[in-house]
């Protein structure tokens, strides 16, 4: 069984995404990638905060693939923490109603969280009450103020996510973009925290340091940020993943369909020469977001 945390899939995508001039996958091609590359099930991740990157979804079209194309998709939902009106209407009650309607149609989760506020907004910690309330782990993206991108914004080191993994200690929270996986090296300097560093990892990192500290916080392997942060220095890979193999989750977020994402070549290749175990590659394959997504 392998599993794809990261996937945004359309009925029929028409609007070009910011990447370039294709629009997202439909659900035809991503089953065709996830036939050629023995992917099982792909969990989508409905793209609906203002500064999505692409087509905005609702979770009904989500659910609407899911139910077309069954066994071969896991819907999670998303849900803007911006929609209460008035500040005095904050609170995660509001978001618990809605969030309980999700589940019992068969959502596992919420994300892709993109929205561009900080961590500790009112209205965001809300939504992340709830999400601990429901039981929904929380995928998200990062990025920093100062960049013109989507995203939930932190600075170095990761101080706001920390706050809210102590905060939340029952929340699950998946980790994933530039911004996040740049904090694997303890000599980040700032202009590189939302672009993809090469080089030897040095110890001290934000990535590691949290994952040790906070059981709650997970890891995404998907896109070039993932993948990087391995690919960059192997011998810091066969280390991380073999103390965080229980935490790390396969994803690989096609943007179109001529992307070629090579993250399960790169761990089955990982496994064949024996840098990791057959255990961890189950695990980061499927084990973990099985466990963590309660699915059968």
């Amino acid at each position: 069984m392998i599993i794809d945390v990261h996937s945004h899939v359309y009925i029929s995508p028409k609007i070009h995404s910011r990447f370039g001039t294709k629009p997202f996958l439909s659900a035809e091609e991503q089953i065709s990638i996830m036939d050629s590359k023995g992917v099982d099930k792909a969990v989508i991740l409905p793209l609906n905060n203002a500064e999505a990157p692409a087509e905005h979804q609702s979770v009904g079209e989500i659910l609407f693939i899911c139910e077309k194309y069954p066994g071969r998709f896991i819907p999670f939902c998303n849900v803007d923490p911006r929609l209460p009106c008035r500040p005095d209407m904050i609170c995660a009650d509001l978001f618990v109603n809605l969030l309980e309607q999700y589940k019992a149609l068969g959502c596992k989760g919420l994300g892709e969280m993109a929205c561009r506020v900080f961590w500790n907004d009112p209205s965001l910690l809300a939504l992340l009450e709830a999400c601990s309330i429901v039981g929904f782990p929380v995928l998200f993206h990062t990025t920093t103020p100062d960049e013109n991108s989507y995203g939930v914004l932190d600075f170095i080191n990761l101080p706001y996510l920390e706050f809210v993994l102590k905060k939340f200690p029952n929340l699950t929270m998946i980790g994933h973009s530039q911004a996040f996986w740049s904090e694997i090296s303890g000599d980040l300097k700032w202009q590189d925290k939302n672009s993809y560093p090469v080089g030897k990892v040095t110890p001290g990192g934000a990535v590691p340091r949290l994952l040790r500290n906070y059981p709650n916080l997970y890891a995404d392997l998907s896109a070039g940020s993932g993948l990087n942060a391995l690919s960059r220095d192997t011998e810091h890979a066969w280390s991380f993943i073999d103390e965080f193999h229980d935490r790390l989750l396969l994803g690989m977020d096609y943007c179109a369909i001529d992307n070629d994402m090579q993250h399960i070549e790169w761990l089955t290749d990982a496994r064949n020469r024996g840098k990791i175990t057959p255990s961890a590659f189950n695990k980061i394959t499927s084990g973990n977001v099985s466990r963590i997504l309660n699915l059968s």
